[in-house]
């Protein structure tokens, strides 16, 4: 046997192998193909999480309710298949959806284990009007209320205020994703908890976003891989 081989067996076994996931696993369901999956995956890499343990799809649909139907159908197939998801979160926009709020009280409703059978808790992400309010939150803890142009309150944001940062802003994109969340997470997080904090108080929801919300679950995923007992329900909850 050459030198070379016996030090090529010398190697650890298994090195290159993959380790098997072990931990709670996390589905995230969005409305948008672009810029809600784009800016979920920066943060996915962000935090350097396994691949096992968060999926990131769009539904296919942009309604909130189709969103939801997406995650319980999901739901259901992964506890057919014995490899349930413990949390599942619907990233939704209010907008102009008229059927915006019984989306929310579907998930509240939802009942795992009458339904499904499986223990996999259901939770909603929303922004108002729409996620375009949690880019924002990057960079001013805006509290204007949009949509009373008579336009898309989605739209009005992005073409008054988001512009106003981000010079001709469609879609946010890869690159613009990774910068955000590399450069500006910390600042959206403490926009968006005092935004949100102000809304309640008010005793409204427009605007404010919930995402800072995810993102410290998210985080608290990194550093746990279980949720702790004081994270077992909803973020809001």
């Amino acid at each position: 046997m050459s030198r070379n081989s016996r030090k090529r067996d010398r190697k650890p076994k298994g090195r290159h192998l993959s380790q098997r996931y072990s931990g709670d696993r996390v589905l995230i369901v969005s409305e948008g193909t672009e810029t809600e999956p784009n800016y979920l995956h920066a943060l996915k890499e962000y935090f350097k999480l396994n691949k096992a343990a968060i999926e990131i799809v769009p539904s296919s649909g942009s309604a909130p309710q189709t969103v939801v139907k997406y995650a319980k159908d999901a739901i259901k197939e992964a506890c057919r298949r014995g490899n349930p998801y413990t949390k599942v979160y619907c990233v939704i926009d209010k907008d102009s959806h008229p059927k915006y709020t019984n989306a929310l009280q579907t998930i509240r409703n939802f009942d795992p284990e009458a339904d499904e059978h499986c223990e996999t808790i259901l939770c909603a992400i929303p922004s108002v009007p729409c996620f375009e309010y949690w880019i924002l939150m990057h960079y001013s803890a805006s509290t204007r209320s949009f949509g009373t142009s008579g336009n898309s309150p989605c739209d009005q944001l992005i073409n008054t205020a988001l512009n106003t940062y981000i010079q001709g802003y469609q879609k946010a994109s890869k690159l613009l994703s990774k910068e955000l969340v590399e450069t500006k997470l910390h600042i959206a997080r403490q926009n968006s908890a005092t935004t949100l904090r102000a809304a309640t108080s008010a005793r409204t929801d427009d605007p404010s976003t919930k995402m800072h919300l995810l993102v410290d679950e998210l985080e608290h995923l990194r550093d746990h891989r279980f949720f702790q007992d004081d994270r077992k329900g909803c973020p809001d909850d």
